[in-house]
C-alpha cells in the first residue's frame, strides 16, 4: 500500500509540474475535471504533489498563474463534494481553495514590485469562480450553501485585492475591468428580475454595490496617483447604460419593495455622476459628459423626481 501511494505521489508531481497553465477569457465559467477529490484516500497525495509543484517554482509571475490553475481544480472539487452531499469533504476542499488564492495573492504583489503584473489573471479567475458560484446556489442544504458562501467570500477577497494592485500601476484599466464586471452583473440582475425567488435579486444588487464601492476605492487610489481624471470621465461614461438597465429591470417588477431596491442602485448610480462631474468641472475638463445625471425618460414621473433630489442632496 505504501508502494502504491509513493507511486501515485510521483505520478501527481509529474503531471502537476508538466501539466501547461490554462487560458481565461471574462465570461468563461466552465471548470475543470476535478481529478482525485477530497473524499478518495489517495488526496494527500494531490495535495501534497501541488504544494511542492508550488515550493519548485521560483517566479512569483509563474507561481500565481499555477496557484489559479489549483484553485479552478479545488472548486470543481468543491463542486462534486456537493453534489454528492459530502459537506465534511466539501469543506476540506474549500479551506485548499483558500489556500491555494492566497498564494496566488500573495505572489501577485511580490511580482508587481519587480515590474511583473499578474493582476488581471487573477482578477479574471476570481471573476470566472464567482460567475459560477452565483449560478450555483440553486436549492441546496444550509451546510452546503454555508461552504459555498464561504467559497465566494474569498473569491471576492481576491478579486479586489487583485483589482486594488493593477489601479496601483494603471487606474484606467483597473476602473474598465471593474465597470465591466458591473456591466455583466446588471446582465445577471436582468436574468433574476425573471425568476420567481426574489432573495436572488437582491443578492444580485448586493453584488452590484460591491462592485461600485470597489470603483469607488479604485477612484481613491487613482486621485492619490493623480491620474483620476481618466477615471471620472470614465465612471461618467458609463452612468447612463448603467441606470437605462436598471430602468428596464424596474419596468419589469411588480412589487413595491424590489422596485425600491432598484431605485436604491439607480440612486447610487446618479450619485456617482454627480461626483464625476463636480471633480471634472474643477478641473474644467468636463466635456462632452452631461452635468445632469442622464435619468432615463421611461422611468414613473415619481421616481424621476426622486432621483434627481436625492442624486443632488435634496429632500423630495
Amino acid at each position: 500500500m505504501r508502494k502504491v501511494s509513493i507511486l501515485l505521489l510521483f505520478c501527481t508531481l509529474a503531471l502537476t509540474f508538466c501539466f501547461p497553465g490554462v487560458a481565461y477569457a471574462l465570461g468563461d465559467e466552465e471548470l475543470p475535471d476535478p481529478g482525485i477529490t477530497p473524499d478518495s484516500p489517495f488526496y494527500f497525495a494531490d495535495k501534497w504533489g501541488k504544494q511542492i509543484s508550488l515550493m519548485f517554482t521560483f517566479k512569483a509571475e509563474n507561481k500565481v498563474q499555477k496557484a489559479l490553475r489549483y484553485a479552478d481544480e479545488r472548486l470543481a472539487e468543491i463542486d462534486a463534494m456537493i453534489a454528492k452531499n459530502k459537506i465534511k469533504e466539501a469543506t476540506r476542499a474549500t479551506n485548499e481553495y483558500q489556500n491555494c488564492l492566497e498564494t496566488a495573492t500573495q505572489n501577485m504583489e511580490q511580482a508587481r514590485l519587480k515590474g511583473v503584473d499578474v493582476s488581471e489573471a487573477v482578477a479574471l479567475m476570481s471573476e470566472k469562480h464567482l460567475g459560477f458560484l452565483g449560478n450555483s446556489a440553486g436549492d441546496i442544504p444550509e451546510d452546503a450553501r454555508a461552504v459555498l458562501t464561504q467559497t465566494r467570500e474569498r473569491a471576492m477577497l481576491s478579486q479586489e485585492t487583485a483589482l486594488k494592485s493593477m489601479a496601483q500601476d494603471n487606474p484606467e484599466k483597473a476602473t474598465q475591468f471593474n465597470l465591466k464586471l458591473m456591466e455583466r452583473q446588471l446582465n445577471r440582475i436582468r436574468v433574476q428580475a425573471e425568476e420567481p425567488e426574489p432573495l436572488r435579486l437582491q443578492e444580485g444588487l448586493r453584488e452590484f454595490e460591491r462592485l461600485n464601492n470597489l470603483g469607488q476605492e479604485i477612484s481613491q487610489i487613482a486621485k492619490g496617483l493623480g491620474k483620476d481624471t481618466t477615471v471620472d470621465q470614465l465612471v461618467g461614461q458609463a452612468t447612463a447604460s448603467q441606470l437605462q438597465v436598471l430602468a428596464e429591470v424596474h419596468a419589469r417588477l411588480q412589487q413595491a419593495q424590489a422596485q425600491g431596491a432598484i431605485e436604491d442602485a439607480m440612486q447610487v448610480c446618479v450619485e456617482n455622476h454627480e461626483r464625476v462631474v463636480t471633480a471634472l468641472k474643477e478641473k474644467n475638463l468636463l466635456g462632452e459628459l452631461s452635468e445632469e445625471a442622464p435619468i432615463p425618460e421611461e422611468l414613473p414621473e415619481n421616481v424621476k423626481q426622486k432621483l434627481a433630489a436625492g442624486g443632488s442632496g435634496q429632500k423630495p
